[in-house]
């Protein structure tokens, strides 16, 4: 992961933004792309890992803005940029972010798919947004988290699929599967849970209650399980299956 953040850090110059960067991070749509590339016994090459940077970048920029939105007093346990120098700041650095990620691509198929993910992560929170307050049916806050959250690691698996000449569609559709569980089980944290109550969202447990949560977390599992049964058994599979156990 080393390699990903230094082409993140390439060309800024603001200490506040690196800092930022810097902070420890799962940047687990990076390592579900190169688990899902290794399970399927791809090479990764430098273009690989300027797309892992994209994602990051672009994931990245997201937090600045929902730490706007959301009116966050934390951020990865520190204050957020937002507070701590000014929310037009914080705007203005997730613009830039997003800016450098744009210009670390260089193939048109791959700029129309991480098009097509900004916008949908936009109409999303737009969506949940303009939601506070009511609580949304089972199908809106599915496709709330489709959005928000799978659309990205959706963008960065098909894009490394489509580098990798790889079936993309498949690689797609288990990234938007994992996007979706990666989403649930983050609503179901108790911290998410209480920042989630305080802007007036309601999560998968006010929407579906525990029962029905569960067992959609599991049919996701079963989906995911089944997507990867084209690839043989290795020890990059088990791990990659082992984000998604319980």
């Amino acid at each position: 992961m080393d390699k990903v953040l230094n082409i993140m850090k390439e060309g800024i110059e603001y200490p506040f933004l690196l800092e930022f960067l810097d902070e420890p991070s799962k940047r687990i749509r990076s390592k579900i792309a190169l688990l899902y590339l290794k399970t399927a016994g791809k090479n990764l090459d430098d273009n690989i890992y300027s797309i892992l940077a994209v994602g990051e970048l672009i994931h990245n920029a997201s937090l600045l803005h929902d730490d706007i939105i959301d009116e966050a007093l934390l951020r990865r346990g520190k204050t957020p940029i937002g507070k701590k120098i000014s929310p037009k700041i914080s705007i203005l650095a997730g613009d830039y972010l997003v800016s450098l990620a744009i210009s670390k691509i260089n193939n048109p198929e791959i700029i129309k798919i991480f098009q097509f993910c900004t916008q949908k992560m936009c109409e999303s929170e737009f969506k949940q947004f303009f939601m506070r307050g009511k609580i949304p049916s089972q199908e809106d806050y599915i496709d709330i988290c489709k959005g928000k959250t799978g659309a990205l690691f959706a963008a960065v698996l098909e894009s490394c699929a489509v580098l990798s000449g790889m079936d993309n569609i498949n690689a797609r559709l288990f990234a938007e599967l994992y996007g979706l569980y990666f989403q649930i089980k983050n609503d179901m944290e108790e911290e998410s849970a209480m920042s989630d109550k305080k802007n007036n969202i309601y999560t998968a447990l006010s929407v579906m209650g525990i029962e029905k949560t569960l067992s959609l977390l599991d049919n996701l599992r079963e989906e995911m399980r089944n997507l990867l049964g084209v690839f043989p058994e290795s020890n990059y599979k088990q791990e990659l299956e082992g984000l998604f156990k319980e």
